[in-house]
């Protein structure tokens, strides 16, 4: 009896133990839901969380019989895996890897797909300590004969403790080790790669190797900004089956941009980037250079130069006064100073470009340097035009030809280069194309297209210069002249206030109020350098009561973080969420996304004459709507990511998504309200295969 009882007991213990190690396993993991076509779960790789660690989990897929799920480009049908943990407490979805799919040819149909089932494995961030709750949206679909879609909610509490494996741990690794890597990792070697082919009928070629084993059966799944390639690659294999050579027709509006790359060959499998050419045809040359002449053009109508219009207001008012050979010269100096302000601009990108940094148009208005060194050159032209110092050329530059001992001519050139970087905050239209072409390719090209924008933007000062008569049509100078000066200097105080509020946004209040503060000082001191010299008590006066406006003008607006985000709370906007578009898109809903920031003045143009109107936030607000902005002040690497998706490196970008318009769509860089309306109109028209879908059990 007692031998009988101390086995019982010991029995107990060990189904205790056992039920104690797998309680936590099963908290692990959701239920399945779905049907016999198709079932999902969400499984984690530990059981519980830590403070700062990442959470690994994987969304593990069955499918019935004749039945297969979607690739993330499903191909010419199909609808892909949609994905939103906005709702997560503790844990922020940070990255999908996607194992690699097979080609299911239906007639002429190519779609990319998984059949049986697979894992897709997920990483969330940490945000918080204690316990987690992660709620998971999908949305997919399950195709054989017919496609049907699904929608599940997945959730799953853990608790705060050690991060120890759970029993779904081995399954995630599985499931992580079939996620294709770098072609080394697979065996493969790409040899070379070209894009062969007239411009509208342009083909990708890869060379491969194999060391370790022969090709069985090589295929190719291409992704451009717009989607994925869907041709089936013509394959031709060498050196016995060792060497491949893979051919891809692509089409024209992926032809020159940058491709991701799947190669798969059975179990083996490898992703990476195949970036353009070097080498494009002279009229595809000459229709880019085209394009950013007519960019440059353009920039000088956009709303990003109102800072700078007092310059070259004053630059033609002051060069009607001169004979025709000194007007000539200094509007050239003018010129010049556009066009080399664009070069170097062009050569700091291509240094930022070679460290690996992330580049774009505009994006020195998010350093703090050179928004202090901005307000800093403003103050001192404002006080070049007040006659309290005269601003020359450092004398290894003034030294060269004509501009030797003339500060006029030197005041025209930084004039150009000044007014160059202030008016470069944002895009316009032909400037994006332009940009977006040039930053993706080398060095010479990048310069040439600056080159070929800093022309444009020159060309009414050059067009004078070769017609200097024409300056006689501009008022004659005489007294007024000095009022006028005045009153640009008074503008370009105002542009100072404008940089404060911009540097406010980037690196605080606290510095930008120091800084106003030692831009005030500054002009003080120049201005009463200046009266002690002047013999007009009446303009002395009036020099210390200018001085004395810079303070409340330049330090005033500082106190307030005047940025696009501190708009939300009253508006229809919510926070920039990429991850979350397609899952709402799937939905049936418009999604409106606003890239802006507090330094971009077409922005602001765009808000007073689209974005504000009663009726546009109207449509926004409606249930079937979601708008979402993001702020671009400062650099943030999703939020560029989010504009080289539409081949665009600068801002502003107003996207819309909806069933109509799955993949967005960009409108041009200055709204109207009417284009506004067409787009949500074209967006929200759901397609006809879509509706079908929906339409099914």
């Amino acid at each position: 009896m007692v031998l009988r009882d101390l086995v019982r007991r010991s029995l107990l213990a060990c189904l205790a133990l056992v039920l104690l190690e797998t309680f936590p396993a099963r908290a692990a993991s959701t239920a399945w839901i779905g049907d016999d076509r198709a079932a999902v779960r969400l499984v984690t790789a530990t059981d519980a969380v830590s403070p700062g660690a990442p959470v690994e989990a994987a969304l593990e897929f069955r499918f019935g019989d004749g039945w297969h799920g979607a690739w993330r480009s499903p191909g010419d049908a199909g609808l892909a895996p949609t994905f939103d943990g906005s709702a997560s407490d503790g844990l922020v979805l940070d990255a999908i890897a996607w194992p690699a799919p097979r080609r299911l040819a239906v007639g002429d149909l190519q779609t990319f797909v998984y059949e049986s089932g697979t894992v897709l494995p997920l990483r969330f961030a940490r945000r918080g300590d204690g316990a987690a709750h992660l709620r998971l949206r999908l949305v997919h679909a399950v195709c054989g004969e017919v496609c049907v879609p699904y929608r599940a909610t997945l959730d799953l509490a853990l608790p705060a403790g050690p991060d120890r494996p759970s029993a779904e741990a081995g399954l995630i690794g599985a499931a992580r080790a079939l996620v294709p890597g770098p072609p080394e990792a697979a065996g493969f070697a790409v040899v070379g790669q070209a894009r062969e082919g007239a411009p509208d009928d342009r083909r990708l070629v890869l060379r491969v190797t194999s060391e370790r084993r022969a090709f069985v059966a090589p295929d190719l799944f291409v992704e451009g900004p717009k989607g994925a390639v869907t041709a089936p690659p013509a394959v031709a294999l060498s050196d016995g089956g060792h060497a491949a050579r893979i051919a891809l027709r692509l089409p024209p509006d992926v032809a020159e941009t940058d491709l991701r790359v799947t190669l798969v060959d059975g179990a083996r499998s490898a992703e990476f980037t195949v970036p353009p050419m070097d080498g494009i045809g002279w009229d595809a040359w000459l229709a880019i250079l085209a394009t950013a002449l007519l960019g440059g053009l353009v920039l000088n109508a956009m709303p990003c130069v109102l800072p700078v219009l007092s310059l070259k207001a004053f630059t033609l008012t002051r060069a009607a006064g001169g004979d025709r050979r000194g007007v000539r010269a200094e509007l050239l100096a003018t010129a010049a100073g556009i066009v080399a302000s664009f070069l170097a601009i062009a050569l700091v990108l291509i240094v930022l470009k070679a460290s690996g940094a992330s580049i774009g148009w505009g994006i020195q208005f998010q350093a703090p340097w050179f928004l202090a060194g901005m307000a800093l050159l403003t103050v001192l032209f404002a006080a070049s035009l007040f006659e309290w110092v005269t601003i020359g050329l450092p004398r290894p530059l003034a030294a060269l030809g004509s501009l030797r001992g003339s500060s006029r001519l030197s005041e025209a050139f930084l004039t150009g280069a000044f007014a160059t970087l202030l008016a470069t905050p944002c895009s316009a239209p032909f400037v994006g194309s332009a940009v977006g072409f040039a930053l993706t390719r080398g060095r010479v090209d990048i310069l040439l297209v600056f080159a070929a924008l800093g022309l444009g933007m020159a060309l009414p000062f050059a067009l004078l210069a070769l017609k200097p008569g024409w300056t006689r049509l501009l008022p004659r100078p005489g007294p007024w002249m000095v009022r006028l000066r005045s009153g640009f200097g008074l503008l370009l105080l105002g542009t100072a206030a404008w940089l404060m509020t911009v540097f406010a946004a980037v690196d605080g209040i606290p510095r930008a109020i120091g800084l106003a503060g030692i831009l005030a000082l500054l002009l003080g001191w120049l201005a009463l350098s200046r009266r002690g010299r002047s013999p007009d008590r009446r303009r002395s006066l009036v020099t210390a009561a200018l001085v004395l406006a810079l303070v409340p003008v330049t330090v005033w607006p500082s106190g307030f973080r005047i940025t696009p985000v501190a708009r939300m709370e009253d508006g229809p906007w919510r926070a920039f969420a990429p991850e979350a578009i397609p899952a709402l898109v799937a939905e049936g809903k418009v999604v409106v996304v606003d890239v802006t920031a507090s330094w971009c003045l077409t922005c602001r143009i765009n808000d007073v004459t689209t974005l504000d109107r009663a009726e546009i936030r109207a449509r926004l607000s409606a249930p079937d709507a979601v708008a979402m902005r993001a702020d671009w002040t400062q650099a943030d690497p999703a939020i560029l990511a989010f504009l080289r998706r539409f081949g665009r490196f600068g801002i502003p970008l107003l996207a819309v998504y909806g069933p109509g318009l799955p993949r967005g769509e960009a409108l041009p860089e200055l709204l109207t309200p009417a284009a506004m309306r067409a787009a949500i109109v074209r967006a929200a028209r759901e397609s006809s295969d879509k509706a079908a879908a929906k339409s099914l059990p």
